[in-house]
């Protein structure tokens, strides 16, 4: 049976691989002194998801550090669900996080106050839409508390996860907005590998294409100097291609490409970056011999007419 920082680890790979987008997480602790972050950092590659822990023991460290409001702390309590949800939210932003969760609580054997007993922990989870806690209450030593509660920390984690995959990728298509850049030099189109690094069709033949965040031609020659460590000008733009819809049923996804075609003045002076691990210049008829990403053919097309 998976552990459930492994369950997390496969949670976090498969939305990525639907999305591409690599969900980020982190860990507010203060009874628990660590384990949360100790058992998410078993598993191997953990760091490409997991940005960090704050270990928040002291009252002082929760509010000068997570900000937890001191208000909070003096009308609830450390031990409270309110206390909790500020934790997590305060470590979500701090972290700069999609996802962080939290636990406060009272391990025992000491530590019990009127209708907080020793066992009492909430759990705090915070998302960029909403944030919550748990209350749990345990029945054993110190250490045994501290143990279950670190794994109702993960199990919240995990079951959060799944909820944000199904909400995320539930109704329609999900939209996005690509540019693809092809670059020309005599007669000929410049293919790139995508190496397995990459949150989405890893291994395929492509062109320069990252997410559209800013004007399109802008985007483009951001995407061309990231990638290849061309600049403006080292290029001339031949062609802008008119937008074209690309459906991905696997990954549930309509991708609506904004295609270029560039001339490349000297070809040698292209760098690629880890996104790729290899590179070929080919004639436009001979990308068909080609596996690669969905759509390329006829976003060629599409500056090539």
């Amino acid at each position: 049976m998976a552990e459930l920082q492994d369950e997390i680890a496969q949670l976090i790979r498969e939305y990525q691989a639907k999305t591409g987008k690599l969900l980020t997480i982190g860990t507010v602790e203060s009874a628990t002194g660590g384990r949360v972050s100790d058992r998410i950092t078993n598993v191997s590659g953990s760091s490409d998801y997991y940005k960090g822990s704050v270990v928040a023991y002291g009252n002082d460290a929760k509010s000068s550090i997570v900000g937890v409001k001191t208000t909070t702390l003096r009308k609830h309590g450390a031990v409270s669900p309110e206390a909790a949800m500020e934790m997590a939210d305060g470590g979500r932003r701090l972290l700069k996080v999609d996802i962080c969760v939290s636990d406060t609580g009272i391990a025992g054997p000491t530590g019990a106050t009127r209708g907080k007993p020793i066992g009492l922990f909430y759990i705090g989870l915070s998302t960029k839409d909403k944030t919550i806690a748990q209350e749990h209450r345990f029945h054993g030593t110190r250490d045994s508390n501290k143990h279950k509660a670190a794994e109702a920390t993960l199990q919240l984690l995990r079951d959060s996860l799944k909820e944000y995959s199904r909400d995320k990728l539930a109704g329609g298509l999900d939209e996005r907005h690509v540019v693809t850049c092809f670059l020309e030099h005599d007669g000929r189109i410049l293919i790139l590998r995508r190496s397995s690094k990459v949150g989405t069709y890893q291994r395929k033949w492509a062109g320069i294409s990252g997410y559209l965040e800013k004007e399109e031609l802008e985007q483009a020659f951001t995407e061309i100097s990231e990638e290849t460590e061309l600049y403006k000008n080292d290029l001339k733009l031949i062609k802008k291609g008119k937008p074209l819809q690309v459906i991905d049923k696997g990954l549930n996804r309509k991708w609506v490409v904004h295609p270029f075609l560039f001339h490349v003045k000297e070809p040698g002076k292209i760098r690629t970056d880890w996104e790729h691990t290899d590179m070929r210049w080919i004639k436009p008829r001979q990308l068909g011999r080609y596996e690669t990403v969905p759509g390329l053919q006829k976003a060629l097309s599409h500056v090539l007419k």
